[in-house]
């Protein structure tokens, strides 16, 4: 999977550990993700399913106060994943 670099670069500031982009965009095999609140599950890269996490720990965060990651790198990862996988987007993240 290919990466543009203003999302490689949003990534590095937000403080997501590179090697696993890296380990986790070379993979082929698909991994299902679920939504949190229950509203279903689809298949999707294994790097996306990744990232879906990431958005929910970080939301999750900003929720108790934590706020560490700019809005704009957390704005721009999310939408990697819409721009990769509608599906997987619209799923567990709209």
């Amino acid at each position: 999977m290919t990466i543009r670099q203003p999302v490689l670069n949003s990534m590095k500031k937000a403080g997501i550990n590179m090697e696993i982009i890296q380990r986790l965009s070379e993979r082929t095999d698909t991994v299902t993700v679920e939504n949190r609140f229950g509203g279903g599950s689809c298949d999707t890269h294994p790097l996306l399913s990744y990232l879906i996490d990431w958005v929910y720990q970080t939301s999750n965060a900003y929720e108790m106060g934590v706020q560490d990651v700019k809005i704009s790198d957390f704005d721009r990862i999310k939408y990697f994943v819409l721009e990769q996988d509608s599906n997987a987007y619209m799923t567990c993240l709209d």
